[in-house]
């Protein structure tokens, strides 16, 4: 019973936090207005949390190790495609996940959130794609004129970019036209896009 109050109370304090972080920013929200929209006193907060910036990095942690779970899962098939560096169904997956969050996502990577929040999702895919070439014999960034690492910046940009104005236009399209567009975009050179 107490289980069921504790996860109850921090889902109240969640869905707070998240009108205030895109109402006030994280600078203009206090622990006070967090406790009285959530309509708890400050000590029940503080009961759980010791102020509004560990809250959000706890928050902002959860989101970090299921997007993991999600985009870092073993997966030996299309392991030498190099289409599939970034697998559609695990990006698809992961786009679902952000969807069903969508309030404290958008709040969070949003102008009165974490800035930090982007290079955690960057980090995550760097992972991956680190992962897929380690795992693969045949996988390789082989620009020759273009440094490894300046090309996966600009594969993890456009990835990320994507992710981002779908946020901002906030997830006007389905989660299954975002993973196209990402897989599409893998295929294609900015040029191309002109063309």
């Amino acid at each position: 019973m107490v289980q069921k109050r504790q996860t109850s109370t921090k889902k109240y304090i969640k869905i707070a936090f998240t009108e205030l972080l895109k109402e006030k920013g994280i600078e203009g929200l206090t622990v006070m207005d967090i406790a009285r929209k959530a309509g708890i006193n400050r000590g029940t907060f503080y009961s759980h949390y010791v102020d509004k910036y560990e809250l959000m990095e706890k928050l902002e942690m959860g989101i970090s190790y299921d997007l993991q779970q999600i985009l870092l899962r073993s997966d030996k098939s299309n392991l030498n495609d190099p289409i599939e560096l970034i697998p559609y169904p695990l990006i698809l997956e992961a786009l679902i996940y952000v969807k069903n969050d969508f309030a404290f996502i958008s709040a969070i990577a949003g102008k009165g959130g974490d800035s930090q929040f982007i290079e955690m999702i960057k980090d995550i895919l760097s992972e991956l794609i680190t992962s897929k070439i380690t795992q693969s014999s045949e996988l390789q960034f082989k620009k020759e004129d273009l440094p490894e690492d300046y090309a996966q910046e600009i594969l993890l940009s456009s990835i990320v970019a994507i992710i981002l104005l779908w946020i901002k236009k906030d997830a006007e399209e389905t989660p299954e036209e975002i993973a196209m567009m990402i897989t599409k975009a893998k295929q294609l050179s900015p040029y191309e896009l002109l063309l």
